[in-house]
């Protein structure tokens, strides 16, 4: 089970963003990200989780809208080889340009499921660096984006 919310460094009330499968049935008053790993639900969703962008890149291409957030995750990693660690660097630098060229938000997560396997910041920014990404840049862009796709919901009882 993966950690359910992002939270700011505020109190856990405020700035939390829930990431839920399916919308809400009623009226909520808290902010949420629809998410899932399922390819096809690209059109419904506002954060698409991958594992192995080679195998789903072009059923991405189909399937993707612009705007979407395709997320990759670091516990992945943590599991790997040398070898596989360096490949999927590669495939975050494949899936980065892609992002980029699709209009679509990369998205670089812990992918947590519990305290202990959270990603400090400076690890995060050292991360981005190896793959050829400018945390200067992610960081304003990945913000924006989440504000966009925050605005277009109403949230609230």
């Amino acid at each position: 089970m993966a950690i359910d919310r992002v939270a700011a460094a505020d109190s856990v009330g405020q700035n939390v963003i829930h990431r839920l499968e399916k919308p809400p049935v009623t009226p909520v008053d808290y902010q949420y990200l629809l998410v899932s790993r399922n390819i096809r639900d690209a059109q419904h969703v506002d954060v698409l989780t991958i594992s192995d962008f080679r195998q789903v890149k072009d059923r991405l291409k189909k399937e993707v809208k612009s705007g979407v957030g395709i997320e990759m995750t670091v516990a992945a990693a943590r599991k790997m080889d040398a070898t596989d660690v360096g490949s999927w660097i590669l495939q975050i630098r494949e899936l980065y340009k892609f992002c980029r060229l699709s209009r679509c938000q990369f998205i670089l997560s812990s992918g947590a499921d519990s305290p202990y396997s959270m990603v400090s910041g400076p690890c995060f920014d050292a991360l981005l660096k190896v793959c050829g990404i400018d945390p200067q840049n992610y960081w304003p862009d990945l913000e924006g984006w989440l504000e966009s796709r925050l605005a277009r919901r109403v949230t609230t009882c």
